[in-house]
């Protein structure tokens, strides 16, 4: 597996990345795919931004076949800094989507609706709980906020913390 570094961007496999990448935009001749991968590339800025603003520099971003992936390992992010930075990525997407469906209330086009349906399921396919998904990484850290709130687990009604189960006796 090769690696390429340019400044804070490392690419991986970056011959196959833009072999890949060229024979889809070269069969793309709808121009969804582009504005899927739009939908993607502004939802990774969002990260991105979101990043910036909370430790005041750029991150390492890994571009591999399947995406980009910021690297925060090692970083110092308490669980609210990391549950804002996962939730900024699909907040972009909900908002351009609110943005275009209100463009398309007034000017319907073909193009429109699509930017708006690739920012729309970008975002909700993010939201699914399966790692490294946003979903799944947002549950994480809302849990670890929870235990940091309230403790390792409320007392249950019954059942132990290891069902998932919870009341107040």
């Amino acid at each position: 597996m090769s690696r390429v570094r340019v400044g804070k961007l490392v690419f991986r496999d970056p011959v196959l990345l833009c072999g890949v990448v060229y024979l889809l935009l070269y069969f793309d001749a709808s121009g969804f795919l582009r504005l899927g991968l739009l939908a993607a590339v502004l939802h990774e800025l969002g990260h991105i931004l979101v990043y910036c603003i909370q430790q005041r520099h750029l991150p390492v971003i890994e571009v591999t076949m399947t995406g980009f992936c910021m690297r925060t390992a090692g970083e110092r992010l308490s669980p609210r800094q990391r549950f804002v930075l996962t939730v900024a990525g699909p907040a972009v997407n909900f908002a351009l989507a609110g943005v275009w469906a209100v463009r398309l209330a007034q000017a319907a086009t073909i193009r429109g609706s699509a930017f708006w349906a690739a920012n729309l399921l970008t975002g909700l396919f993010n939201l699914l709980p399966i790692p490294p998904l946003d979903g799944a990484q947002m549950a994480a850290y809302a849990g670890a906020l929870w235990r940091q709130k309230y403790g390792k687990c409320t007392q249950p009604a019954g059942n132990d913390c290891k069902t998932g189960t919870f009341g107040v006796k």
